[in-house]
């Protein structure tokens, strides 16, 4: 009885850790967005409009760079740049031509939903599902820093500009942000746990299953 006492406590104990972890980790995370977001908007924001957000002026601040971004020949190019821009909608801009009175209630109203259904998913995963846990946790994190956004400036800032040219494939990535980061790889790495872990974890289920011998009446 005093065995199973202990393993509980200590079971509980571990439990307790865990949360307090995740919870440091999420403001951590909301903290180094709104500080980059911050520190963005203080040195690279040129101009703006008092009045209306979508008018305003950014600038560019170049970090790395491999190969020749108009090489004739298509060869391999990447770049980094820092590069403050204002997003007013969704994901690559979608939903920015909305007006005011329908686009910002419409995302206050789905971001509290994903918070919420976040919310219940961590709590209802068990505590050793560790990658599901740390990647909702990152998602949630992520969600809530741009919402800190919505509801403080009206629009999402975005500083970071990646654009490559892989043997004639040209893209110029749409701005992002260190929140959109963790939900990016949050979402990658609950695939991860969803399509490989659940698997391993299924088959280890069976293995045991099977591996306890049947009750025989007496």
């Amino acid at each position: 009885m005093t065995t199973r006492l202990k393993l509980t406590s200590e079971a509980a104990r571990a439990k307790t850790l865990s949360i307090i972890w995740l919870i440091l980790m999420v403001i951590g995370s909301i903290g180094v967005d709104q500080v980059t977001k911050t520190h963005a908007q203080n040195t690279l924001m040129q101009w703006q409009d008092e009045k209306d957000p979508a008018l305003y002026q950014g600038q560019r601040y170049p970090l790395f760079s491999v190969g020749t971004a108009a090489a004739a020949d298509g060869t391999f190019y990447l770049s980094m740049s820092f590069n403050y821009v204002r997003n007013l909608g969704a994901a690559w801009g979608a939903l920015s031509h909305l007006p005011d009175s329908t686009r910002v209630p419409f995302f206050y109203a789905v971001t509290v939903l994903a918070v919420i259904i976040i919310g219940v998913y961590i709590r209802s995963t068990p505590i050793n599902h560790r990658l599901a846990i740390f990647a909702l946790s990152l998602i949630l994190s992520g969600a809530i820093g741009n919402f800190i956004d919505r509801f403080r400036l009206g629009y999402v800032i975005d500083w970071i500009d990646v654009r490559w040219d892989v043997f004639g494939w040209r893209y110029d990535f749409p701005n992002f942000n260190f929140a959109d980061s963790c939900i990016t790889v949050g979402v990658t790495l609950l695939m991860i746990d969803m399509i490989i872990l659940e698997t391993i974890r299924k088959k280890r289920s069976s293995v045991d299953g099977a591996s306890i011998p049947a009750a025989h009446p007496a």
